[in-house]
C-alpha cells in the first residue's frame, strides 16, 4: 500500500534546563512525522534525538524519503537510518496500522505518579520539601537525583544527611550518566545496601562497563539506559532494570511487545518530547504498570 509521507520540524527550550555528569539539555530540536495510507488512516510519530548532535544527519534521512512511497519501501530503505528516525517512522506506521491505539487522555500529573528531578544545585532543600510532603501523602514519592555532577566527597555527605531524615515514603533513584569509576559505584553500594529507600542506581559505570554493571548488580539494584542505547542488544540478556526510551529505540514496537507479555523489570523514561512522543510514553507507561514490576516512569512532568 503506499503512503504518504509528511514532516515538520519543531524547536523549543525547556522549562528549565536538565543538567546531568556529561552535559546540559536547554533545548529539544526534531520533527514531527505524519504518514497516511490510500484509506486515508493516519499515524504520527516523532523523531527526536536525545544528542542534539545528530540533527544534521537525521535531516539528510528523513529528506532522503519521498513523499509518496510503497510502506514495504519504506521499511527496506530506513533499515540502516539513525535509531531516532527509525522509532518516529515506525510508531507512526504502527498507529497507521492500528498496532498502536492510544486512549484519549492519560492521568500522570499527580506527584506521586512520576519520578521528580530534583535539582542537583539545590538538592537538600528540595528534598526536604519532598520528604515533608510524602508524611501527608498515602503513595509513595519518588525521586531522581543526577549524581556525578559535584565532588564525590560532597555528594556522599549530602547523601549521609538525606539518608538520616529519609520518609519510609520516599523512594530514590541516583542517576550518574555513566561517570562513576568502579570504585566510588562500589561505595555507595556499600552504603545503600539494603536500604529500602533506594530504587536503584542508573548507569552508575561508563556504557561500555558491562561486565562491571553485572558485578555492580548483585550488591544493589542497576538500571542500565545509555548503555542500552549504545548496544541495543542488551534488552535481550540484562536482567536487571531497563530504563526504556522508546523515542530513541529503532523498533518502540518491540517494547511494546515485551509490555504486553508483562516482561518484568522495564521502566518508561522521558527524552523531552513533544505531545506526539509523550502518547507513547503515556501509554508505555500505563502498560507497564499493569506488569509484575509497576514503577514510577520518569516523565519530568512534576516540579516542587
Amino acid at each position: 500500500m503506499k503512503i504518504n509521507f509528511e514532516k515538520k520540524i519543531f524547536s523549543f527550550d525547556l522549562l528549565s534546563s536538565v543538567k546531568n555528569s556529561r552535559r546540559q539539555i536547554n533545548f529539544k530540536k526534531g520533527w514531527i512525522i505524519k504518514l497516511k495510507n490510500e484509506n486515508n488512516i493516519y499515524g504520527y510519530g516523532e523523531v527526536t534525538p536525545l544528542d542534539q548532535n545528530v540533527i544534521k544527519l537525521c535531516k539528510m534521512q528523513l529528506n532522503q524519503i519521498p513523499e509518496y512511497i510503497y510502506e514495504q519501501e519504506l521499511n527496506k530503505l530506513i533499515e540502516n537510518f539513525h535509531p531516532c528516525v527509525q522509532s518516529g517512522i515506525n510508531s507512526a506506521m504502527a498507529e497507521m496500522n492500528n498496532v498502536l491505539k492510544f486512549d484519549r487522555s492519560y492521568n500522570f500529573q499527580d506527584i506521586h505518579q512520576t519520578a521528580i528531578l530534583i535539582n542537583p544545585n539545590n538538592i537538600l532543600k528540595e528534598f526536604k520539601e519532598l520528604n515533608k510532603k510524602s508524611k501527608f501523602k498515602n503513595n509513595t514519592i519518588t525521586i531522581k537525583w543526577k549524581v556525578g555532577i559535584n565532588d564525590n566527597l560532597y555528594e556522599e555527605k549530602i547523601l549521609e544527611e538525606i539518608l538520616n531524615e529519609v520518609s519510609e515514603k520516599i523512594k530514590i533513584r541516583f542517576d550518574a550518566n555513566g561517570s562513576w569509576s568502579r570504585k566510588i559505584a562500589i561505595r555507595w553500594a556499600d552504603i545503600l545496601r539494603d536500604n529500602k529507600n533506594l530504587d536503584w542506581l542508573e548507569q552508575p559505570l561508563d556504557y561500555d562497563d558491562i561486565e562491571g554493571s553485572i558485578a555492580l548488580n548483585e550488591k544493589v539494584p542497576v538500571a542500565l539506559d545509555e548503555s542500552l542505547i549504545k548496544y541495543p542488544n542488551l534488552v535481550n540478556t540484562w536482567n536487571g532494570w531497563q530504563i526504556r526510551r522508546p523515542s530513541q529505540e529503532r523498533n518502540p514496537i518491540k517494547l511494546f511487545e515485551e509490555l504486553n507479555n508483562k516482561v518484568a523489570y522495564r521502566s518508561i523514561s522521558t527524552s523531552f518530547e513533544t505531545g506526539i512522543g509523550f502518547r507513547m510514553l503515556y501509554h508505555f507507561s500505563l502498560l507497564q504498570q499493569k506488569g509484575p514490576t509497576p514503577k514510577v516512569p520518569g516523565l519530568a512532568l512534576n516540579q516542587i
